[in-house]
């Protein structure tokens, strides 16, 4: 086992917190809208976890212009708060090796002590049974939050 297979078994708990949070949120939001805007998670030193948006300059905002956003609010957080670990919700296309593109809600989770990953939950949209959800798939991310130093322990 690797340093980073040893650090997500370790962190498995924080990631599960702040994931299953996002993912019941945007859930909800796929079958409520249709679709959602980018919104976040923290997970406090304490172990609470706070739900995060951000507000565009217009009522018809994209996640395009709310996504750096929500990277700023987050990272202002974590030089305010104590925090251990953000993740970030947004609605994707991805293509998986071998397969063809499918839609997916990503969680990206960045904790302080370095490890990033990428949990994506398919989905397919049925025309009379709404929404069906897949299984989700976690990969290696490079950070795009970035709201710690490298060297943070």
């Amino acid at each position: 086992m690797n340093s980073t297979d040893a650090l997500y078994a370790e962190l498995k708990p924080d990631i599960a917190s702040v994931a299953n949070q996002l993912f019941d949120l945007s859930e909800a939001l796929l079958r409520d809208q249709g679709n959602f805007l980018p919104h976040a998670a923290v997970l406090t030193d304490d172990g609470d976890i706070r739900l995060v948006g951000a507000v565009g300059e217009s009522d018809l905002t994209t996640s395009v212009e709310i996504l750096p956003i929500l990277h700023d609010g987050v990272r202002q957080q974590a030089r305010e708060l104590p925090l251990q670990a953000i993740g970030v919700a947004e609605n994707v296309t991805v293509t998986f090796e071998g397969q063809r593109p499918t839609k997916a809600i990503k969680v990206l989770f960045e904790h302080k002590r370095g490890l990033t990953v990428a949990l994506y939950l398919p989905f397919e949209k049925k025309l009379l049974r709404g929404y069906i959800m897949g299984s989700t798939i976690s990969k290696p991310a490079a950070p795009e939050v970035n709201a710690w130093s490298h060297d943070a322990v």
